[in-house]
């Protein structure tokens, strides 16, 4: 083996494992330690750290100055989104909100799930429009937007507390007491697979937001319609029905939306 070839497989190599660290941090719920990342690597903690400061100093991780813990950088997000534009189920959902919006003449965006948070990549504008400063790469709150809600009501147990426990500061008393408040509110968007909200800092405009479902029930991502006026207030509101058949036609069949929503049992009715 000449020495190219050898530089070759030794260049393959070194990105194959740096994939492998990579793709253990994106899998853990949150930020993680060294050790952690070594062991589920399998490779030894000075190796892992090489590995992990060259990912850092392109962007693709970050590491907290304090805790000294690893997570996904910016660059990784932006490679995320990118991805998630090449998705089919993004694309077609996307291709069709344009026809959402002049048919309801509202706002509508889609949102994906990335380490900032519920982050918009596509978006649509009515006439009149609501979001002006809302765009591409824009993340939103998780308990203070619909968007959040609808994303947040179906995540895992283990990622919904770690959610709560991060919003109430860590404090164990302002954890239980959160928790109590926003409970039931997912357990609302569970059921009738759509969050609304009311903003507080711009009167009178209101959102809804339900998700798209993928495999095993995971949701891919939300959809959001926005406006100045109350009548998405309404879970029996046109908009909320269109809206979760826009959804449901993107979603997987016999997931998400198997069972009935609230609307459909009213209509059924």
């Amino acid at each position: 083996m000449n020495t190219e070839t050898a530089d070759a497989g030794s260049c393959i190599k070194s990105v194959s494992s740096a994939f492998t660290i990579l793709d253990v941090v994106a899998k853990h719920d949150g930020p993680i330690s060294l050790k952690e990342i070594g062991v589920k690597a399998g490779v030894s903690p000075s190796k892992a750290h090489r590995y992990l400061q060259s990912l850092c100093r392109c962007g693709l991780l970050s590491q907290a100055f304090k805790s000294g813990t690893y997570d996904l950088g910016v660059a990784t997000m932006r490679l995320g989104l990118a991805a998630v534009n090449r998705v089919d189920v993004i694309n077609r959902a996307g291709d069709a909100l344009t026809d959402l919006v002049e048919r309801l003449d509202v706002d509508a965006f889609i949102a994906v799930w990335s380490e900032l948070g519920p982050t918009v990549v596509r978006c649509e504008r009515s006439k009149t429009p609501a979001i002006a400063m809302i765009g591409p790469g824009v993340s939103f709150p998780i308990f203070a937007s619909a968007t959040g809600l609808a994303f947040a009501s179906f995540v895992s147990d283990t990622l919904l507390a770690k959610m709560i426990a991060r919003e109430a500061g860590g404090d164990a008393k302002r954890i239980a007491e959160f928790s109590r408040q926003v409970q039931p509110k997912l357990k609302e968007v569970r059921r009738d697979k759509v969050a609304c909200y009311s903003s507080a800092l711009v009167q009178d405009r209101q959102s809804i937001a339900a998700p798209i479902f993928s495999i095993n029930d995971q949701v891919v991502a939300c959809v959001t319609l926005v406006s100045m006026g109350d009548e998405h207030s309404s879970i029996g509101g046109t908009e909320v029905e269109t809206l979760l058949r826009f959804c449901k036609k993107f979603s997987l069949p016999k997931r998400g939306y198997f069972d009935a929503t609230l609307i459909e049992e009213k209509i059924a009715v």
